[in-house]
This record gives C-alpha cells, structure tokens and sequence, in this order.
C-alpha cells in the first residue's frame, strides 16, 4: 500500500535485507526498501533514465544490541518526526545516553545538514540544570545520530491529565521551563519547536528540555500546497506521522506559521500555548488538518482559560494570553521577565495568597449562604496576608534578575557607580572596535559620554567617594601601566604614576580602588622584575606610595584591591595558584596591623567588592564550573554563594555605594583552533584554516606523536574537558566528564596511549593521566600545592609539571605512579618540555605577561637564556621551538620558530587575532594555534540589589 515514502513517485517496491541483498550490490547494513522510479522526478529534482532508490529503513529488530561509534544500543525509547530515540551506552565512558537516529532524508542535503550541525554545537554549550545535554553529533556507516543525556522520565504530554494540572505542579514545571528558555534565549539559541512532548519530567519533578536546535532539520524551504491541504487519515498509517506533524504545528507561533524570520518571542508563543495546555488540558489551537490548524493559530483567540478552568487565577490568565498574542511586538519580549513573573505567582501560590478566579453566578440560589461564607472568608485571607504580610518580600521584592545596562557593539566592561549610584563608568572598545576608552553613562539615557581618546586601552575606571575624579589603568609600551585621573564631565588628564600592574589575560583583577577619604588610591605594582607584584598606597596629592602587601615570590602576585566602607579592611586577590580572597586590617592612617587573613580557598575569586553594610563581599570566579559572580560573609566563617542570577560568563562586579544596584559584565569569547601547513621545499606557510570550532572555547590543541589525533580542551558541554579528534578535525569524542574547574594542557604519551593533564578537580591543580581512547583518569599527584602544565619525558616514564611547592619550581612523577621529585632549584622553571633527545629541559619564566624561554641539563646545571618576549604561548618541535610575539597593539602576533640547529629565529608567517596556545605535528609541517575569533561583552544591572 503506498505510504507517504512512496506518494510521490511512480514505481515498483520490494523490501531487501541482510540475508536477501540487492542484486550486485553488497549486504545491506539495514533493512532498506529498493524501488524503481519511472517518473525520472524525484523531490522535485529532474533525474536521466529510470533510477533505482535504496532508502534504508531503521527497524528496531536490526538496531538493538548494535553499536554505532562507541555506544551500544539497548532499548527504544520512542519515535518521531525527528527519528528514533534509543537508549543506549557510552562504552568509553561507562553511563547511559539517549540516540537519537536521524531520519536520512533529513540529512541528504548538504546545505541543510550544515546548517543543522552548526546549530546543534549551539545547543551542545548549553549548560543547564533543565536543558538536556547534547554529548555528540556524528556518522557511521550512513547513519546520522546524537548522543544526549538519558533523563528517566515521562514527557509532559503523558502528564498533563484531561482537566489540566494542578495549579502547583503548573507554576513548578513552567519556572523551570522559562529558565531554560531565558538562559538558550541570553546565548543567542531559540528553540523553534517546543511543545510538551520536548518536555522531559523526572520523577523528582525535575524538568529538562529536549531538542534544543533540532527544528533545523524540519524547516523546509517552501511547503507546497499539497502539504497544506493534507487532512488527517484515522487508522491510516500515515496518522503517526501526520499526528507528530499536526502536534508541532499546534504551539507555532504565527509568524512561524507564515514562514518569517523567527526571534525568542516565537518561543514565547509556544510557551504560551503548553501553558495554556497545562491549566487547561485542551490545546489552545486546534483543527482537523495541518491548514485548519495554522489558520487558527493565525485568526483566532483561544478561550480564556480561566473560562474553561474555573480555578485559573486571574493573573495567570494574564500571562497566558499576554504569550499568546498574534503581534510579537506586543507579547512578553524576553523569556527573563516572564520567568521573574512566574516565579512571584508561584511564590504567592506556595504562601496562599494567589486567589483563583470566582466563579460566575448561574443562578441567585446556586449562591448559598455556605458560599458566601466561604467567600467572604478568602478575601479576608487575601487581605490579612496583604496586610500581615508587608514584612515579608513581596512579590516585587521577589528573585533578583540582570537586565541589559549597555548592548553597544563590541566590549563593554569594568563597571564602576558613581557615588549616588545614578552614573557607570565603564571601558568600552567603541562602535568601530579598534580601541579601549573611558566612558560614562547615566542610567537610562543613551547617549554614553566619551571622555578618552588616546590610542592605547584605557580600563579599570574607578570613581571617587567625592565623585570628582576617575581614576583609571591605561597600557603603555614595555608591559607598563600608567595610573591616570580625569573628571568625570571630561577635561584634561592627570597622569600619577607608572606601574607594572599589567594584567594580560584580564581574569586577575581590577588595578585600583579609593580610599574613604578620596586621599589615596590603593593600586597594583611590582618592585623589580623579578618580583611579584604586592600593593601600595598612594597619595594622589604628594605622590608619596607605601608598600601594604608582600606576597609570596611565587604566583601572579596581590590583585583587585576594594576598601571596605569603613576604610579599617582592604580585600584583594592573591594569585600564587587558583586564586583566593584575602583580608588585610588596616589602621585609621591606612597602615597594615597584622598578616593578611585568607578568606576563600581555591576558588580562583577575583575583583571583591563589598556591600554597604561591610558584611559581605562580591566577587567572580573565572574557572570552570566555578565561574561566575559570588558572594560571602565577612564577619563570620561561611561557605561562597553564587548569585543565581548572573550566568558563568559574568565578572568584574560593582556595587552602589547604596547598595540598590549591582553592575556587572557579561562576556562571550569564541576562541577556536587553527592550522597552518609549511609547504613545499622551502617550507613556506599556507592560509590559516580552522580546524576544531564551536560557539565555546577550545583550546590547547596537542598532536599526538604519530600525527594522527589531536587532543585539545573544550567547555562545549558546559565544563572544561579534554577531547580527541582525528587530525583532519574529524570524530571529535569527550574524553573527560570531571565536571571540575581548570581542564587544561593535554599532553600525549611517546606511545599514543595515554594523555596527561591537569585539573582544578580535588580543590587544587593536580596531574591526571587518562587512556587515550576513554575511561577513568588516574591521579598522579595529591600535594596540597598548585601542579601544572604536565609533559612528558622522551622515555615516557615521567612526567614533568611545575608546581608551587617549595617556590615554584619543575618537578617529576613517575607514570606508573610514586613520589614527586623536584627537578630545578632557584630557577623558577615554569612550562617544562624535555628535548627530543633527552638531554635537555626546556622552561619559561614570566608568565602571565612576556616570557623568556630556558634551558637547562637534565641532569641540573646552569640555565642559559634561549628567548626573549615570548608573548603567548610556546612548544618545542623536533627542529625547534615555535612561538608567538605581540606584532602590534591590535592583537596581531607573529608566528616564529627558533632553530636549534642554527640557534637563529625566522618569523613564519602574521597571525591577524588575538592566539594562545600552540602545537606542532611530529614531522613539523603542521603548526596548530588557538585564535579568539570573536570577543563581546555587555554590562548588566541589577535593581534593588541585597
């Protein structure tokens, strides 16, 4: 009988399989159903000749106990427009998955699988407690599938009974809903295809929300008219499909419907619509083919609910119809808001004060006395909760949100109030992007004010507590950094002083902060090169500058200083490993009275600054899982909390001196790996190309010495992890799930069995070494000390990592495991690579700013200096050492080898962005580098903040 498979074509069919293959052909990995087509028309595209089609057909009896890639498959989960779902198991890593099958027909077309795939790695950053990961995206033998997170569960259409659900379980299951869809919508994903069957509830009530990005693969170009037309078929076959179809089309919004250009606010309809759904039980447009439907969705107004639910509060019926209108511009505009909305009907819900609509009078004796009672009853409640209850928040002192405070092009950063909380100072890189400047915006104006221009960055502005001055950093040659003060209505500058402050990798904190009195300025600087940098007090009248910390000589030194208000406490960061918060008591005259005190441990805490009140500090944390903005209490001993509402890409807080608003920036970096090839005799390098790309950070590319894999570290799944990949880009797997906080420098054993790295995954930097082709990591140190940047000994018996331990210095471990040993003394080897030889240690001192580059005999001796200004990042290769130098200030670099057989440096070739870490293949003809090719940041406010 035709199907819909075989509507359009004319022909004859048969089934072949495994045991019955096509006539010349080999064996078919699948059933498949071969059919000749006599019509030469197939979708619409003109074929010579008569052709035969082989379509394979996925059927669960040939699927089940299969493995495709690494995951065995072990049981169906359900079917869809969108393909097959099986559960399955990752064998490399030992846990359970969701499969997803695609449809073939869905991925034929190039164009529209590019377009898929490049949408589904959006939807794979998303880290979400209720958005389902995607693990994996790949092909094998023909077959297209997604590996996701397996959520035990039941979807919301199987939930929802036929009088609707309760007015608790709605108002928990949609908070959860828009804050997944508020945190896809503020990175830029829009779901385009959520109903109830997307929604994914466990049995703790915990929402998760499917196939985020997928709708690609569903969009078509044009429908023809045919399809619009179709009715449905009861007990035809075609009736699973066209119910999923109909099912879909029932939450489009209208401008979906009419093929426009889709925003978040499409999404929001189609929240509008399961919400309807869940209050109700009906759905809120409905018809008996797909053009009924959509011309519902498209004309008219669904029944309020609260006429069919009688118990549907009024202010819930007011956010459902508020989704559901036809023009966009006059729905909720973000997903945030509404998700704020929620949250205060559910809390008013939980305390009892949400009232439900009345129901309407039929007749005068349906009223009875009894109900008048009661009636009147509620509105006393209401009332006395009103009243009783004006102690408690209510519901506009509910959850904090972050609202946009500037949406410029380019980079805004380092928020800094004015002393009456209604101006910001920040940096910005301008509408053209080409330079960091001061600005100052009043809070709910536009235009910002403009008050640098000098061609080098400006950053880190800081207000005075009298409000006549800004202080601010501005980078000069040579690594230095010049303090300077200007009015804040613009004028000339005034030039302080000069530091060695520099901060090149932007995460170690703010350079400066004002005393009480505006007297004095506490900045960043060095005494020597040497030595880390500590902070001093300076008098902005005399000039006069006096040292208040002494940090360890190991580490990036005391960053991020903040006066508490009283003036009596300095808080700052000491980076002699992940980072931490420290308290420095100060006398009336700002002299130190004891040792700074430690407040946080190893959860890299960076720019701190204080509420009001004294009692508590803000801070962010630029690692990991860690990442994002904290607060902690001062006065006693407490664990960090993270402020919800702010997301992990959020630093560099601010708060008004009244304590009412918090600032903050959001930023979005799109670091991704490059190759460049050294071609023909002379070895001259090829165009760049890239090799290893997402919307997220991948990085530290390392080949493996038979040149055939790439390990790299990627944050794609939410967490730093290290991945593997073939050579050519290809077969990307996961192959860490630590979850942890500082998944960095993958390096490959001789042998290409093992990959050694470190992680931030006990609560301090350690070794780890993992089988190259999955499972679980082994931990080789577990001092208490900072340990990185693993590599290899050319025997592959030891593992060289710097460590802070005992000052700082290389130490080894063996592979197989055993005591640590230290390798250098007094040399502050940092960044160890042994020679290809073995005869020598190569190490670099320095970072975070330019390095020089070491060497020294394995066996211990004198160091001699090899390279100067090494800016960021360095490898050795078999003919020598490949790195990059600062080309000018707009973050161009060049790429140099430094050759150990001439000891003589030659350039390579200009990199045009900003790089990172760099790799080399074994046979040094390939050269890997890590590239920022996207950089943008926003500022955030938060109103009301407490």
């Amino acid at each position: 009988r035709p199907c819909a498979l075989t509507r359009r074509f004319s022909g004859i069919a048969k089934f072949f399989t495994p045991s019955d293959p096509l006539p010349g052909c080999s064996p078919l990995p699948y059933h498949s159903l071969c059919f000749w087509n006599y019509n030469n028309r197939i979708n619409d595209g003109i074929s010579s000749g008569t052709s035969c089609l082989l379509i394979p057909v996925q059927r669960v009896a040939t699927m089940i106990g299969q493995t495709i890639s690494h995951y065995k498959i072990l049981e169906k989960l359900g079917e869809g427009g969108m393909g097959v779902v099986y559960k399955g198991r990752d064998t490399h890593l030992d846990r359970f998955v969701a499969l997803k099958i695609l449809p073939t027909e869905k991925v034929a077309d190039p164009d529209r699988k590019r377009r898929f795939v490049q949408e589904a790695k959006a939807a794979s950053s998303l880290n979400h407690p209720h958005i389902v990961t995607i693990y994996d995206i790949d092909e094998e033998d023909g077959v297209h599938f997604i590996a996701m997170e397996y959520v035990d569960g039941k979807t919301l259409d199987q939930l929802i009974p036929r009088h609707g659900m309760r007015l608790s379980e709605v108002l928990k299951v949609s908070v959860q809903i828009a804050d997944a869809l508020a945190a896809a919508h503020e990175a830029g994903i829009v779901h385009r295809d959520l109903k109830p069957g997307n929604l994914m509830v466990t049995d703790k009530g915990q929402v998760k929300v499917l196939d985020f990005g997928l709708a690609k693969l569903t969009e078509r170009t044009k429908a023809s008219e045919l399809e619009l037309t179709e009715t449905l078929q009861a007990g035809s076959q075609s009736l699973t499909e066209e119910g999923v179809i109909l099912g879909t089309v029932a939450y489009m919004s209208p401008e979906q419907a009419e093929g426009k250009q889709l925003d978040a606010r499409s999404d929001i309809f189609s929240f509008g619509s399961v919400l309807y759904e869940m209050v109700t039980g009906r759905r809120a447009f409905q018809g008996g083919s797909r053009a009924s439907t959509i011309a519902a969705i498209l004309k008219e107004e669904p029944k309020p609910a609260n006429q069919i639910t009688e118990t549907v509060p009024k202010e819930l019926e007011r956010v459902i119809s508020r989704c559901l209108r036809k023009d966009r511009e006059r729905r909720w505009q973000t997903m945030a808001d509404l998700k704020v909305t929620l949250q205060e009907l559910k809390e008013a819900s939980d305390s009892g004060a949400l009232a439900a609509t009345a129901p309407t009078l039929k007749n005068r004796r349906s009223f009875t006395p009894l109900a008048f009672i009661l009636f009147t009853a509620a509105i006393l409640a209401v009332a006395g909760w009103f009243w009783l209850g004006r102690s408690r928040p209510t519901p506009s002192e509910g959850p904090l949100t972050a609202v946009p405070l500037t949406s410029y092009p380019g980079s805004e950063s380092y928020p800094s109030f004015s002393p009456d909380g209604s101006q910001v100072a920040f940096s910005w890189n301008g509408e053209k992007q080409d330079n960091y400047d001061i600005y100052v915006k009043v809070i709910g104006t536009e235009p910002p004010l403009r008050l640098t221009s000098n061609p080098a960055r400006d950053y880190s502005p800081a207000w005075s507590p009298d409000g006549r001055w800004i202080a601010f950093c501005r980078d000069l040659p040579g690594g230095k950094v010049a303090l300077i003060l200007i009015s804040p209505i613009g004028g000339p500058e005034r030039k302080l002083t000069e530091t060695d402050s520099a901060d090149p990798l932007g995460f170690l904190g703010s350079s400066v902060t004002w005393s009480p009195d505006s007297h004095s300025l506490v900045i960043v600087d060095s005494e020597g090169e040497d030595r880390p940098p500590g902070l001093f007090l300076l008098s902005i009248e005399t000039g006069e500058k006096r040292r208040l910390t002494s940090p360890p000589a190991i580490g990036d030194g005391d960053r991020g200083p903040a006066f508490s208000p009283d003036g009596h406490t300095l808080a700052f960061s000491r980076w002699t490993g992940s980072g931490d918060l420290y308290l420095l008591d100060l006398s009336a005259d700002f002299k130190p009275i004891a040792e700074p005190k430690r407040l946080t441990s190893d959860i890299g805490s960076s720019s701190p600054v204080w509420t009001p009140d004294g009692n508590e500090i803000v801070f962010y944390s630029p690692f990991g899982t860690g990442s994002g903005l904290w607060r902690i209490a001062v006065s006693r001993p407490a664990k960090p909390q993270k402020l919800p509402f702010a997301p992990n890409q959020a630093l560099r807080p601010a708060v008004s001196r009244q304590g009412k608003r918090l600032a903050f920036a959001v930023e979005r970096n799109d670091y991704n790996i490059w190759r460049v090839d050294l071609v023909g005799p002379e070895r001259k390098p090829s165009d760049p190309v890239q090799l290893i790309s997402s919307t997220q950070r991948e990085d530290f590319p390392a080949y493996s010495p038979d040149g055939k894999r790439v390990a790299f570290v990627s944050d794609r799944s939410g967490d730093s992890e290290i991945w593997v990949c073939d050579n050519d880009g290809s077969k990307q797997v996961k192959l860490t799930s630590l979850g942890g906080d500082g998944v960095l420098a993958p390096q490959w054993s001789p042998d290409n069995l093992s990959i050694a790295f470190c992680a931030n995954h006990g609560g301090n930097a350690d070794i780890y070494v993992i089988d190259a082709n999955g499972g679980s990591p082994r931990r080789l140190t577990t001092d208490p000390a900072e340990d990185l940047w693993p590599f290899w000994s050319r025997d592959g018996q030891w593992l060289y990592f710097n460590s802070n331990r005992k000052g700082g210095e290389t130490w080894k471990v063996p592979f197989k495991g055993g005591d640590a040993i230290q390798v250098t003394k007094g040399l502050g080897a940092d960044f160890p690579h042994e020679s290809a030889d073995g005869k020598w240690l190569y190490y670099s001192k320095g970072w975070p700013g330019p390095e020089t580059v070491w060497r020294v005999a394995v066996e211990g001796g004198e160091a001699t200096r090899v390279l100067d200004a090494v800016d960021w990042g360095w490898t050795t290769g078999k003919d020598g050492i490949y790195f990059f130098t600062m080309a000018d200030n707009k973050g161009r670099a060049d790429l140099s080898l430094y050759e150990f057989a001439t000891g003589k440096t030659r350039k390579i070739r200009t990199i045009e962005r900003r790089i990172g870490a760099v790799g080399v293949s074994p046979d040094g003809r390939t050269i890997l580098y890590t590239q920022l090719d996207d950089q943008a940041s926003d500022l955030m406010l938060v109103e009301n903040f407490r």
